[in-house]
């Protein structure tokens, strides 16, 4: 892969040099995700102290009241991250997937088809979207060699993804649809039927689904001047997993890979989860349902208790920001509803917003936090005690409100590398060599949603 930086450097132009040197500036100068939950955690306890009439002692003790009580929806969350990592990295799914990428004969073809799958995962379940994405677009570049899809730019499709993933798995319109979340009391339980399945943002995302393949093969790099996979990596992605003998094993151990046990408890836990569907909609599905579904499917889908365990056990890697950093931002939740600095921030956000304007804002606000703080389950936390009062108190509907702030949290995403190092990981490349690609889907969702939720607030 070192001669791609060299080959595509002959035609850059200047916005790509531009958006080289963003990135060389991000990865200088924003340090990891756990820094910034001190700087804010001391950041709010210096607004509360100056800004209310809670002194230091009090502040504490709202930090610590907030601090335990959301550990319900981090193991949620960690749930919805495990079990769509599971479910991706099953056989039977990579199978699929290898089916797939063989259809399509053309480069553009491919890039189509790849969005078509990748994208309506990524809005059924982002985890499971962002896993079979990288083991597409592994597959695609190791089975298209030929048709000159330039690699980085591969790279840059499998993670603008990331912008349709504003479906049933969002954590912030799926815990407002959890009886007793937090903000309970101030909202009520929203259904998914006002938020995810509302119209007005499901046009959205079909607009950006729409347009997501046209753009792409606007901007795919000519064949002459494209630089495809290098022959270590593609060997390297070609490995074939190597099957374990199963006739000397012991008895326990030819228990941990029978492939009866785990299904029959699997077959059980989708039937209560269609029960559930059949009799409330698929509109009420909430965390506590969707996550259930997806253990069940991916119970199923590795068979053997032995498969799934070790799949899980990979997959807990993914959940350590939420593990260790979430029960953080809960004590900063704490800080601000406790202290009456929600109220404050809510009047300061209602000073220079009308209810056209709103939804807007909150996209653009969400975005510029989703900077520093790229957890959306995380930031919802910070956020929900000042912009759900906000939209109240001028009369914007809440669910409006939550479908931007949502959106907000993928547009950024792809100009910031934290969401970016699994993909980056897996297809062995830099942020610098994806950027100028994930840069133009993020201009296409910026478009879109400015139109959608500035002009045309009220949808439907």
């Amino acid at each position: 892969m070192n001669n791609i930086g060299n080959q595509a450097n002959e035609k850059k132009d200047v916005l790509a040099n531009i958006i080289d040197k963003f990135t060389e500036w991000s990865l200088n100068w924003i340090p990891d995700s756990m820094v910034f939950v001190v700087l804010l955690t001391l950041i709010v306890f210096g607004m509360g102290w100056g800004l209310t009439s809670h002194g230091p002692f009090q502040l504490i003790l709202d930090y610590n009241k907030g601090f335990w009580a959301l550990l319900t929806f981090a193991m949620q969350l960690c749930l919805l991250m495990i079990t769509g990592f599971v479910v991706a990295e099953s056989k039977p799914v990579k199978f699929l997937i290898v089916r797939l990428v063989d259809l399509p004969k053309s480069a553009a073809s491919t890039i189509v088809m790849y969005i078509v799958v990748a994208g309506f995962t990524s809005w059924l379940h982002w985890g499971v979207g962002m896993m079979l994405g990288i083991v597409m677009g592994r597959e695609i570049a190791v089975r298209k060699r030929g048709l000159g899809l330039h690699y980085p730019f591969l790279v840059g499709v499998v993670y603008s993804m990331g912008v349709l993933s504003n479906g049933p798995s969002q954590a912030a319109q799926l815990l407002v649809a959890t009886p007793g979340h937090m903000m309970e009391k101030i909202t009520g339980v929203i259904p998914l039927t006002e938020t995810t399945f509302n119209p007005h943002l499901l046009v959205t995302m079909l607009i950006l689904f729409i347009g997501l393949p046209i753009i792409m093969l606007l901007v795919k790099p000519k064949k002459e001047y494209s630089v495809e996979i290098s022959d270590a990596v593609a060997r390297e992605f070609s490995k074939a997993e190597i099957e374990e003998a199963v006739g000397d094993l012991r008895p326990a151990e030819r228990l941990e890979r029978s492939k009866i046990l785990l299904p029959i408890i699997a077959i059980g836990i989708l039937i209560a989860v269609g029960n559930f569907i059949w009799l409330n909609g698929i509109g009420r599905l909430d965390l506590n349902t969707l996550n259930f579904a997806f253990l069940g499917l991916a119970m199923l889908l590795h068979g053997s208790p032995h498969s799934f365990i070790a799949s899980v056990t990979r997959g807990v890697t993914t959940t350590t920001g939420i593990i260790i950093q979430f029960p953080m931002y809960a004590g900063i939740f704490g800080m601000i509803s406790n202290s009456g600095l929600a109220q404050i921030i809510t009047d300061w956000f209602i000073s220079f917003s009308t209810p056209q304007t709103l939804p807007w804002i909150v996209f653009l606000y969400t975005g510029v936090i989703d900077f520093f703080v790229p957890s959306a389950g995380s930031k919802f936390v910070i956020e929900a005690p000042y912009i759900i009062p906000a939209a109240q108190q001028l009369g914007v509907s809440v669910p409006q409100i939550l479908n931007a702030y949502t959106e907000g949290s993928c547009w950024v995403n792809m100009l910031q590398p934290f969401w970016a190092l699994p993909v980056l990981g897996a297809m062995r490349v830099r942020f610098q060599d994806i950027l100028p690609y994930t840069f133009i889907t993020w201009l296409w969702v910026l478009v879109v949603v400015s139109f959608m939720f500035l002009v045309w607030p009220n949808g439907f």
